[in-house]
Order: C-alpha cells, then sequence, then structure tokens
C-alpha cells in the first residue's frame, strides 16, 4: 500500500509560489469580497485557530475549530481552516473532507482551490490541479502566483511551450525580483530543463547573490549535480560591487588555502571588532564570502599571499562609520592573522 506525500513535501517539490497547503487559509481575496454575497464576520475562535494554524501551531487549533463547526456546520471559512490545520498533522483524508465540503459551501475562497490544486498535483492529477489553479486565477486575475502554478502544472503537463510563456509573464511583472527567478529556476530543475533552469538561476544570483548558496541546499536542484553550467554558476563569484559603494581591500601574509586559516583570522576578527556575522557563508574555488552589515570576501591562491575584500551599500552606514569599522576590523584581521602565522611550522631555508 502506498501512501501520498507529505504537504510539506509536496510544496517544497513542486515549487509553487504561493503558500498553498502549508500557508494558513486566508480570507475570501479581494475579487471574491467583490461578490455579492456579504462576508461573514470572523468568530473569535475562528480568528485565533488562525493565529495558531499560522504560528504552526495546528494541533491547538483543531479543538477550536471542532467547536465553532459543532455549532455551525456550514462555516466554509472554519471547514477551510479545519482542512489546513488536518494538513499539517497527517490527516490527508480528513483534511481533503473538509477542503472539499469549504469549496462545495462557498467556491469563492481563493485558497481553497489552490489547496485543492495542491492535492491534485500530489496525486498526479494534472488536469484537475490546472482547473483548480484556473479557478483561483478567476477570482482574483492580477494575483501574481497564478502564472507561476499554472506555469508548473503546464510544465508537468509536458506542455514546455504554454509553461514558459505564464514563467515568462510571471517574471516580466517582477523582472528584479530574485525570490520570482529562483522559483522558476526550481520549476525548471524539477522538469528537467537544465539550461532554462541555470539560465533563469544565473539572473536570481546577478540579483541577489544569496539565492546561489540557497540552490546549493535544495533538493528541487539535485537534479543538475552533474550540470557543468551549474556547477561553473555555483564555483564563481560573480558579484560586482556597484559604484559609489564603500570598499576596502587588503592583502595578508597568511594565505588562503583549504585549511581555512586566513578565513578563521577573519572570523576571529569580526567577533573581536564586535562585527554581525550571520551563521551561513559560500565558498566557491578560491574564495569564502561572509555576510553582516558588511559583505567580507576572503580569497586568494594556494600558498600566496590572501586577500580580504570588505564592501557594504552607503545606505547602510555613514561615511565616519564605515571608516571606523573597517578601520578596527582590518587591524584585527592583521593582529589574528600574525597569531595563526606564529603557531605555524616555520620554513627551514634551502641548503647551499
Amino acid at each position: 500500500m502506498t501512501h501520498p506525500p507529505s504537504l510539506r513535501a509536496l510544496a517544497l517539490h513542486f515549487a509553487l509560489a504561493s503558500a498553498l497547503i502549508l500557508g494558513f487559509a486566508t480570507l475570501p481575496s479581494a475579487a471574491a469580497q467583490k461578490a455579492p454575497q456579504a462576508v461573514k464576520p470572523v468568530a473569535p475562535n475562528v480568528a485565533r485557530a488562525r493565529e495558531l494554524i499560522d504560528a504552526g501551531k495546528a494541533v491547538q487549533a483543531l479543538p477550536l475549530l471542532d467547536q465553532t463547526l459543532a455549532a455551525t456546520p456550514s462555516d466554509a471559512q472554519a471547514l477551510l481552516l479545519r482542512s489546513t490545520a488536518r494538513f499539517q498533522t497527517g490527516d490527508l483524508e480528513g483534511g481533503r473532507k473538509d477542503l472539499e465540503r469549504s469549496l462545495a459551501l462557498d467556491p469563492r475562497q481563493r485558497q481553497a482551490w489552490l489547496n485543492r490544486g495542491a492535492l491534485d498535483l500530489a496525486e498526479k492529477r494534472y488536469d484537475r490541479a490546472f482547473e483548480a489553479f484556473q479557478e483561483g486565477e478567476k477570482l482574483d486575475p492580477a494575483a501574481p502566483d497564478n502564472d507561476i502554478n499554472l506555469g508548473a502544472v503546464l510544465l508537468l503537463k509536458s506542455d514546455l511551450q504554454g509553461a514558459s510563456a505564464r514563467f515568462r509573464r510571471y517574471l516580466s511583472a517582477q523582472p528584479n525580483s530574485a525570490e520570482a527567478h529562483y522559483l522558476v529556476a526550481s520549476n525548471y530543475a524539477l522538469a528537467g530543463y537544465a539550461a532554462l533552469a541555470v539560465e533563469t538561476l544565473r539572473r536570481a544570483v546577478e540579483i541577489d547573490e544569496r539565492t546561489r548558496l540557497r540552490a546549493r541546499n535544495d533538493p528541487n536542484f539535485s537534479t543538475l549535480d552533474e550540470n557543468r553550467a551549474y556547477l561553473d554558476l555555483l564555483a564563481t563569484d560573480s558579484y560586482q560591487i556597484p559604484p559609489g559603494a564603500y570598499a576596502v581591500r587588503r592583502t595578508y601574509p597568511l594565505p588562503y588555502s583549504e585549511d581555512g586559516r586566513l578565513l578563521q583570522a577573519v572570523v576571529l576578527a569580526m567577533r573581536a571588532a564586535g562585527e554581525k556575522m550571520e551563521p551561513t557563508f559560500e565558498s566557491g574555488r578560491g574564495w569564502t564570502i561572509l555576510w553582516g552589515d558588511l559583505r567580507i570576501k576572503v580569497s586568494g591562491p594556494p600558498d600566496q599571499p590572501g586577500t580580504v575584500e570588505i564592501s557594504a551599500p552607503v545606505e547602510r552606514m555613514s561615511a565616519a562609520d564605515w571608516k571606523r569599522r573597517t578601520e578596527k576590523l582590518l587591524v584585527a584581521i592583521g593582529g589574528e592573522s600574525e597569531k595563526i602565522q606564529k603557531t605555524l611550522p616555520q620554513k627551514r631555508p634551502a641548503k647551499p
């Protein structure tokens, strides 16, 4: 007996832009609210249940929704919320029943159609999924997730031309969104269109270099693990410091190498200088990037002096703060580098 995939895995696998099952059920969309029927006020229990579901506490939300539905079995919003709570707790059958009943009572609920579409995708019922997302599009034609969701289904239906048209429209509406490009690239990667995936991911990285690190850790891109263009994209730091941004560069005797000694010196110096440092960093061929208020790149060829490049947007701090902080940090890096050098075995001079 096979079991349906978890909805968390589903949302990850198809890289749909909307929250779908995992997103908490919303009130009817703006388009739906303009319909002739009046929107009923939200009961206190339903409002509280919504908060709990949004906080990932679906188990606590279920008794509140059960109580509401015992008193008013035809409350479509409560049914939609309970379906979401049931999905999150693994009760797929109960969640589907609540979802179908909620839609039967009030088909104006856009989130319900999105959730229905995600369920159909899990069962590989692509035609039904497409119809569900189309219903969502009718309720809010301007919603940007229409194109990414419908494009994803078309891709799974092997309609590359139709999917690409949807994706182009999605990206044209937000050409400078790294997240939008990343989602499209993820869909292409999952469907096996490597060249399109890399091309779109490259644009996401141009907008926000951190999407490169995100792709490294995203199983959606595992299909590209042997693709040369993809591997080159991950290995290359293509970031260009914007004109007018703060920037400074220093070379230190300690080399950048696989043992990470220069990187260690930089990390210790950042702590000593009180500089913020995010817990994640990224490494490629001969470089490592650390992020905080400052972008710090540590690089260099093996067995040669290493380079530390520090930059930041001008709007992040005043020129005086930049000067004070970088001078303090550079001195600290020099000090930590010297300490580490003293612990290294000294090379003996060659015999004459």
